[in-house]
């Protein structure tokens, strides 16, 4: 069994699902209103964005985030520089962590979310 699946709240559904298509490249397979948004990607995943009460943002613990993991570290430094050009928003910049190249973006409601890959 594997874990494919994350409904992550959110206070604005439409904000997040175009963060998630615009910087990650998932795909909305189907949308409720403002209140729920199903993104998938290549390797099966699924990705629920969702509001169902038009609540207001939500307090995440200190430590969560989600995360994407690529390939190779020359990836992280080039999505990080686009991502700063962009000008969204780092919680930590890029840097080595054991055996990974990371850094930590924030998304919609300041949800972090962190991209790294092995360096090899």
């Amino acid at each position: 069994m594997k874990l494919n699946h994350l409904d992550l709240q959110v206070s604005d559904v439409h904000a997040a699902r175009a963060f998630f298509e615009t910087h990650f490249g998932l795909r909305c397979a189907y949308s409720r209103r403002d209140e729920m948004a199903l993104m998938d990607d290549d390797i099966g995943f699924s990705l629920a964005l969702s509001n169902l009460g038009q609540n207001a943002a939500p307090t995440y613990p200190p430590d969560f985030h989600i995360g994407f993991v690529l390939d190779e570290a020359s990836q992280v430094e080039e999505l990080y520089d686009r991502f700063k050009s962009e000008g969204i928003a780092m919680k930590m910049g890029i840097q080595q962590g054991g055996p990974n190249l990371y850094f930590v973006c924030l998304g919609p409601d300041s949800i972090p979310v962190e991209v790294r890959a092995p360096i090899k």
